[in-house]
Parts: C-alpha cells; sequence; structure tokens
C-alpha cells in the first residue's frame, strides 16, 4: 500500500518516525500529534508479551504501535475521532502489526453497556494506558480546530470518566499507566481515589534536576485493588545540561527501552 493511497485526500499528514524508524506513522497536521509524551506514556507500561492493554484516546495509533513493538502485547485502542482512528488502523497496516493491535471506534464517557455491545468486556486487559486532555475548558485558549480542541481540553468531570473507564476495563491487579502535566497531577490523584492505588508518580523533567527548573509532565501508575501507600519516584530526566536529549531519555525514545516504574 504505497501512502497515497493510505492518506485520505482530505486529510493533510506528515509521515514521522518513532524508535529510530522502527515505527512510521502518519498523523494528521491539525489534530492531535504524537511525541515525546506518548513515547514515554508506552514506554511505562510494563506489559509482557502476550498481555492485552488498552488504550484510550488512541490518536492515530503511535503508543499502541510502540508498546506492541517493545513487549510483543496486544494492544486494543479506542478513538472517538474518525480520521484519526482510520490512520490508526492504517498505521497498524503499514507496521505489519495489525495482528497485534485493533482499533475501534468508542467513547470513552460512554455508559458500560454501550461499551460492552462493542465487545469491550469489563475487566478483560491486564493494562490500560492513557494520555487524556489536559485542561478543563475554559482553563486555557484551545488550538484551532475542533479536534485538537477536543484533544486539548474537556469537561471539568472528563478526567474523572477517563479514570472510570480504565478501572473497569482493567483487571483487579492490573495497572493504570498515565501521561499527564504535572499541575494537573491533583486532579489525576482525585480521580484514582477509591479505584485503584500503590500509586507512583514518575516525574519527567526537562532538564538536569540541579537547574531547578519544575517538571512538566509527570507518569503516574497505579494498580487496580491495591491498597499500598503512594511513592514518588526519581524520574527522568529528558535533556543535559547542554540541551541535547539525555542518555537515558535518548535509550527510550530512540532504542525503545523501557521505563520501570513498578519495579
Amino acid at each position: 500500500m504505497t501512502d497515497a493511497e493510505i492518506t485520505k485526500a482530505d486529510i493533510e499528514t506528515s509521515d514521522d518516525d518513532f524508535l529510530s524508524g522502527q515505527i512510521k506513522c502518519l498523523q494528521p497536521r491539525n489534530g492531535f500529534r504524537a511525541g515525546v509524551d506518548t513515547v514515554m506514556l508506552a514506554a511505562a507500561c510494563p506489559a509482557k508479551e502476550g498481555e492485552r492493554v488498552l488504550e484510550l484516546g488512541c490518536g492515530p495509533g503511535v503508543a499502541a504501535l510502540c508498546l506492541t513493538s517493545r513487549t510483543g502485547a496486544h494492544v486494543l485502542g479506542i478513538e472517538i475521532e474518525d480520521e484519526a482512528l482510520d490512520l490508526a488502523r492504517r498505521n497498524a497496516e503499514r507496521n505489519e502489526l495489525a495482528d497485534a493491535v485493533k482499533f475501534v471506534r468508542a467513547d470513552v464517557t460512554a455508559k458500560g453497556s454501550e461499551l460492552e455491545a462493542l465487545g469491550l468486556e469489563p475487566e478483560s486487559c491486564d493494562h490500560a494506558i492513557a494520555n487524556p486532555p489536559f485542561l478543563t475548558e475554559g482553563e486555557a485558549t484551545p488550538p484551532p480546530g475542533d479536534v485538537r480542541a477536543r484533544a486539548f481540553s474537556g469537561p471539568a468531570d472528563l478526567l474523572a470518566a477517563w479514570v472510570k473507564c480504565a478501572t473497569r476495563m482493567v483487571k483487579p491487579g492490573g495497572t493504570l499507566t498515565f501521561v499527564h502535566r504535572a499541575d494537573k497531577l491533583a486532579d489525576l490523584l482525585a480521580a484514582l481515589e477509591g479505584r485503584a492505588g500503590g500509586t507512583k508518580i514518575f516525574p519527567l523533567w526537562p532538564a538536569p534536576r540541579s537547574t531547578g527548573k519544575a517538571a512538566t509532565r509527570v507518569l503516574v501508575q497505579a494498580t487496580k485493588g491495591s491498597r499500598a501507600p503512594l511513592e514518588i519516584l526519581p524520574g527522568l530526566e529528558l535533556h543535559g545540561r547542554g540541551g541535547l536529549i539525555a542518555d537515558k531519555a535518548w535509550d527510550i525514545l530512540r532504542k525503545g527501552r523501557e521505563i520501570n516504574i513498578s519495579g
């Protein structure tokens, strides 16, 4: 299948490499675009070969494909935007991973009965991952375009709905892994309260911690049914003093190495 056949005429896309070209994905130029957050999310999921992972809001499928290529896990991605869903399915085909990664149209906020009608049975996954909208509507000016705006922000109860869906789909003892804004960490912890425990917070530092720059992103991982206490881990420095990608971050972003949060 050629890129001309893959890309719909009415969707302007870019063709981007991930994991040093191990994964090649078409992405919408004006919709949600995967980047460092996406690859870090995939690297943080502790899935093993043959396990089943749910990705909420999969976009063009980058996290799912990176995760499958590293672990051999089976990933089910759900997405509400038709254009992103089409690209995700096509990206799975062009990376020859369509047997291991499936994408379906579904609304994360839908009722349980509606999700079951799509074959999304409760407690059918070993793990769940998500990069949810970071902000509540009205907190900041959204980017232009309906699709980008929905990926950017949502109603006040949207994050709780994402956590509820992820928790419902994961087996007891399974993990929920999110990438989120550090300044919105309290909202995510509140949404997890009573649903999952043993929460581990893994900051992503934009520069060496000695520079005093605050982390702008966090990886948060919790275990369904756990009552273990919360832990704050050292995290990962993304760049060194010269502004270049730090060695450990390079191994994750380019070589597909795992981030071991669960220990």
